[in-house]
């Protein structure tokens, strides 16, 4: 299946993964095929390998590793599991900020020697629309257009810098 495939059955976005065999695949061929979107060619997307498969919590659901770049990106399902409401810009209180359906940050990521690091963007993002929007372009930059990290971590505090102009706290 190719991730359009994927978006449109009926039982996307898998909610029910936990649970049901079947969605939990469908979940980690969405994951697949969304990061191979983030390529223009198969020879860029051969380069990368499966670090560790995919958890059953789905945290992480996707761990892909370059050996020649030394890059790997981990990608963590976000679920709001106590339906607490979204997060909406601005936040009235210290602590009232609702759920926030992406965040990320850069991290080593080791494979499970430990003998291997790799410079690693880490991505915790829930299956809304938007979310995987920003999920996307976070995978492309770091994995495809390969922006250094010094460039990827001003975006991640442009993005904290927004959250906390509109009364995220995040501290």
């Amino acid at each position: 299946m190719n991730l359009e495939q994927l978006r449109n059955h009926p039982a996307f976005p898998f909610v029910n993964f936990e649970k049901n065999d079947l969605e939990f695949l469908l979940l980690e061929m969405f994951w697949i095929e969304l990061f191979r979107s983030c390529f223009s060619e198969q020879k860029q997307i051969d380069q990368w390998h499966p670090l560790y498969p995919a958890e059953r919590d789905a945290s992480p659901i996707l761990i892909m590793a370059n050996d020649t770049l030394n890059r790997a990106v981990r990608v963590h399902l976000r679920i709001n599991e106590d339906n607490s409401p979204l997060y909406s810009a601005p936040a009235t209180v210290v602590g009232d900020n609702g759920f926030l359906p992406f965040d990320l940050w850069l991290n080593d990521i080791f494979e499970s020697s430990g003998q291997r690091i790799y410079s690693g963007l880490v991505l915790s993002t829930e299956m809304s629309a938007q979310a995987l929007i920003f999920t996307e372009k976070a995978m492309t930059l770091f994995c495809h257009d390969l922006v250094p990290e010094e460039k990827i971590q001003e975006i991640i505090d442009k993005y904290y810098a927004i959250l906390e102009e509109r009364g995220y706290y995040w501290r």
